[in-house]
């Protein structure tokens, strides 16, 4: 096995290894990569026991909790941890109302990705700005702080909500470490359109568009990185027509899977690997996050 004190303190706090949120990883993926090391093993939700070979006493972790439905991306941590036989990887949201679950490996934890109308936990993303919220990212595993809606930061903040008329549009999900998802249209008079998420390692869902009987358009899911090769992940798109029926937002991409398109009122399903899912109109709860993903290297 390398050396694990090439990476920082072995077991211990990785905080010491972070060059501050103005390097954020999306931009350079070779930054949670542990050098020397190949993956081992891939785990997906669902997954609670590991194997580790006999003598192997330090694993290093990437962890990514799982999207919320018509939400935020999951959260991303990683470093190393003692080796241990069991795991948490963090589901998707199943509903519009459902946040991602979070994922852990040993002292490595990354949150889960905030529903609609609520902030992420643990690194992950708000999801879907609605009439009277405005929901944030959240504080990661490093301690850098989550951004709020509409900005910047390691979980960055959904887009709120707008319900200007006769044009209603849903502010755009913050770009962060995990994208938040974009905020819902308001009840405008003539057109209603979602806000895109916002673009990360995982990505946020498209929002919903607003109750209207003129035209609706579904947001755009933000991209993602693949952490291992440094590839885009693509969100969907959001879906577009006139009067009810109409206007889901598209799946934030993961860090594993693109995000899905959006269909009528069903937001697209986020990418494997954190990915928010779409927004969906008010009365529609059909959206599904991406499931989280846990990487092992020894």
């Amino acid at each position: 096995m390398a050396n694990p004190s090439r990476r920082g303190q072995v077991a211990g706090p990785v905080s010491g290894q972070m060059r501050g949120d103005e390097e954020t990883p999306f931009a350079n993926t070779s930054m949670i990569l542990p050098y020397g090391l190949q993956l081992q093993q891939t785990i997906n939700a669902g997954t609670t026991s590991v194997t580790i070979p006999s003598g192997v006493t330090f694993v290093y972790a990437i962890a990514v909790g799982g999207g919320g439905g018509a939400g935020g991306a999951g959260g991303v941590a990683w470093g190393w941890t003692i080796a241990t036989s069991s795991c948490i990887v963090g589901a998707g949201g199943t509903n519009r109302n459902t946040s991602g679950g979070y994922t852990r490996y040993g002292n490595i934890i990354a949150g889960g990705g905030g529903a609609a109308g609520v902030s992420g936990f643990l690194g992950g993303a708000g999801g879907m700005g609605i009439s009277g919220t405005t929901p944030t990212g959240s504080t990661n595993y490093y301690g850098i702080p989550g951004g709020a809606a509409n900005s910047t930061g390691s979980g960055a903040g959904a887009g709120s909500f707008s319900n200007a008329t006769p044009t209603a549009t849903g502010g755009n999900g913050g770009a962060g470490i995990s994208g938040g998802c974009g905020g819902e249209a308001g009840p405008g008079t003539a057109i209603a359109v979602g806000g895109n998420g916002g673009n990360g390692l995982a990505g946020g869902g498209g929002g919903g568009a607003g109750q209207t009987t003129g035209s609706r358009t579904g947001g755009n899911g933000g991209n993602g990185i693949n952490i291992l090769t440094g590839a885009i992940t693509t969100g969907g798109t959001g879906h577009s027509g006139t009067g009810t029926g109409n206007g889901a937002g598209g799946g934030g991409a993961g860090v594993a899977g693109n995000g899905s398109n959006g269909s009528g009122t069903t937001g697209g399903t986020g990418g494997l690997g954190g990915g928010g899912g779409g927004g969906t109109p008010a009365g529609s709860t059909l959206s599904v996050g991406g499931a989280g993903i846990l990487y092992l290297f020894y």
